[in-house]
């Protein structure tokens, strides 16, 4: 895969935080049948603390792996930053991998659910914690 394909598709993968697995569980009605009244703050909480860890994660690897010189080094780079998305998401108290990607993918469908963590990451990127 030519490097621009795959540093667009690990873009996106970052952006999701490695949805592959468990995201292919859900089906099309079950993720679109969670609204923003089925989170609680606190897993609004738990989740944007782990997507705030996800993009940091995403700032480090992402001109590392501009800068790989093969395929293999990109591969690599890829395992090694979708272990620690998974570790960061995971070590966030109150949140696994699956509300983490549940959440996410209810978010890009639900705007009343998205507005509720953008206004939770703002407050959060402004010392309101």
């Amino acid at each position: 895969m030519p490097l621009r394909k795959t540093l667009t598709a690990t873009t996106l993968a970052f952006g999701l935080a490695v949805t592959a697995g468990a995201m292919t569980a859900l089906s099309p009605q079950s993720a679109a049948a969670q609204s923003a009244a089925d989170y609680s703050g606190e897993q609004i909480e738990a989740f944007t603390m782990a997507y705030l860890e996800v993009m940091d994660l995403r700032e480090q690897y992402v001109p590392q792996l501009e800068a790989a010189g093969s395929e293999d080094e990109q591969r690599a780079l890829i395992e090694e930053a979708n272990a620690e998305i998974v570790e960061a998401i995971e070590g966030t108290e109150g949140l696994t991998l699956e509300d983490y990607e549940a959440i996410a993918q209810a978010a890009s469908e639900d705007q009343e659910l998205q507005t509720r963590i953008v206004t939770r990451l703002e407050e959060m990127q402004q010392g309101g914690e």
